[in-house]
């Protein structure tokens, strides 16, 4: 189960295990004990808003475990950052 950070904003960090088949909407899921407003968040990576019905790997967001371990690196030297930003509502699931 590759590991991704979520980045709320300022200094807090969530780092959730995920599996690559769960959609992002599963992921979110996974992410409410730390943010019960996690709906009201627009999901993105590399500044492209990201398709909750999509796995991270059809939204392009690589997993990049078997490149560390083919270079023999520690995979948790690098995670994919996706960034929440906030919507000005207070979605609740």
């Amino acid at each position: 189960a590759p590991r991704r950070a979520l980045c709320t904003g300022g200094s807090a960090v969530r780092t959730p295990r995920v599996c690559a088949e769960e959609s992002m909407w599963e992921i979110l899921r996974c992410y409410l004990p730390h943010n019960a407003h996690a709906a009201s968040y627009t999901w993105k990576y590399k500044g492209v808003n990201l398709d909750m019905d999509k796995t991270l790997e059809q939204n392009k967001i690589p997993d990049e475990d078997a490149e560390f371990y083919r270079l023999n690196l520690d995979a948790n030297l690098y995670m994919p950052g996706i960034l929440l930003y906030f919507n000005d509502d207070l979605t609740e699931f």
